[in-house]
């Protein structure tokens, strides 16, 4: 395998696909964090603030896990195909 410059790895690390990839794990990570405490007021008074917390929490795991496979899977078909 090749020896890659500092230039070439960064340009591929800021790349529009990694960085869409980037911001589905940071959209992820932030309504696990969030979504929750969004919606502990409501969650005193009625079960539908729960339950927005829930899926929040929910939707926010999937797309975390989701963009993570994505990045890993991409990084491995971008090295198979380089070399």
């Amino acid at each position: 395998m090749d020896p890659v410059d500092a230039e070439e790895a960064l340009t591929y690390a800021v790349s529009r696909e990694m960085v869409a990839i980037y911001l589905i794990v940071l959209i992820g990570i932030l309504l696990q964090l969030v979504g929750p405490r969004l919606f502990l007021p409501i969650s005193r008074f009625s079960t539908v603030g729960r339950l927005f917390g829930t899926v929040s929490t929910v939707v926010g795991f999937v797309a975390t896990f989701v963009g993570s496979v994505a990045l890993l899977y991409k990084l491995v078909a971008d090295a198979v195909a380089r070399a």
